[in-house]
């Protein structure tokens, strides 16, 4: 492990560590390395501000093992994405309720977007309306996670995919019985995109 690599984790466990006890909003950038050891100017070398720092969490604890993995299906893509906010939870719960230029809920939307446009052409084929259903996708996801991160009843990462796989299961079926006609043309549609692929 480098050199560079040990600060940025030694900063951000810092940093997870001091917002487990009090709002992100009150912890300094010499509040961060001295609960670690280090000197704001190592901070300053790696990083712009807290935010950059939150979004560096999230990248290499997350995004950078997602994007060598291989996924089924989006519901298998969202059991992993529940399963490592669910083991983060508190420190999540705060970096979501986070405003401002560059705050962690905007850097997800738009991390996310470019995973559900990947997933979409998979599942609607090339379609103008692309981006209005990534978009969608994005923004659900974000409003759950917090939803469910929040929830007094604590339901496990297993339990809430399976509680989603059922009810969009049960919106395809209902979906293919009242609009046979619209749902045949859309899987002709895609039969004939991934034919060209």
């Amino acid at each position: 492990m480098s050199e560079s690599l040990i600060t940025k984790k030694a900063l951000g466990e810092s940093l997870k560590k001091l917002m487990a006890e009090q709002p992100f909003e009150k912890i300094s950038i010499k509040d961060i390395c001295e609960a670690c050891g280090m000197n704001r100017n190592s901070f300053y070398y790696h990083f712009k501000d807290k935010q950059d720092l939150i979004i560096w969490i999230f990248d290499f604890e997350f995004i950078q093992k997602m994007q060598t993995r291989e996924f089924s299906d989006v519901f298998e893509l969202f059991e992993v994405v529940c399963e490592y906010f669910y083991e983060n939870k508190s420190y999540y719960v705060k970096a979501f309720e986070i405003t401002g230029q560059n705050c962690f809920s905007e850097y997800f939307s738009v991390i996310f977007h470019e995973f559900c446009i990947e997933y979409m052409l998979k599942y609607f084929g090339e379609s103008e309306n692309k981006q209005y259903y990534a978009r969608f996708a994005t923004d659900t996801l974000r409003m759950f996670l917090l939803l469910w991160l929040t929830d007094k009843k604590q339901l496990t990462p297993q339990e809430v995919v399976k509680m989603s796989k059922d009810a969009v299961i049960a919106i395809a079926e209902k979906c293919d019985s009242q609009y046979p006609e619209e749902i045949e043309k859309r899987k002709n549609k895609n039969i004939n995109y991934k034919a060209m692929q």
